[in-house]
């Protein structure tokens, strides 16, 4: 079975899904007493501008989510866009599925017009590194460190 990535609004009815796993990846953001992992999807839900969501699906199944947005952990920078929100279904991990959501990022933020892309991880650096993305900074974020990522476009 083909995984394939589409814009998140082409695909709304999928939202579920990623819904679920960004409330069971950031459980400590994504709750009733802080923000909404609907709400941030149904922003993205976007064709020509930023925040747009992006999903990989299987025989119509989301498998994972990411997104297209104009800033990233709260950073105050002139960079943008960043690539984040990030995830993808632990059974389909480890198969390609969140290399095939980084290129379609790429993708759309050149669609868009932008001749780079950013990304700001703490987990991911294998992924960034294996596809290429230079590592440009180290942040201390809440006292862990985070990687910002860079790609041209």
């Amino acid at each position: 079975m083909t995984v394939t990535t589409a814009l998140l609004i082409d695909h709304e009815d999928a939202i579920g899904t990623p819904v679920a796993l960004y409330e069971a990846q950031w459980p400590d953001w994504y709750n009733a007493r802080s923000a909404s992992a609907r709400a941030d999807l149904s922003e993205r839900l976007q064709r020509d501008r930023l925040p747009l969501g992006i999903v990989a699906l299987r025989d119509g199944v989301a498998l994972g989510a990411c997104a297209l947005t104009a800033s990233s952990g709260g950073l105050v920078t002139e960079r943008s866009p960043w690539i984040g929100g990030s995830v993808v279904d632990p059974q389909a991990r480890r198969q390609g599925v969140a290399a095939l959501l980084l290129e379609r990022a790429r993708q759309e933020a050149r669609r868009l017009g932008h001749g780079r892309l950013y990304a700001l991880t703490a987990d991911a650096v294998q992924l960034f590194e294996r596809q290429g993305w230079v590592q440009t900074d180290v942040i201390l974020m809440s006292g862990e460190p985070h990687r910002i990522f860079t790609t041209s476009l």
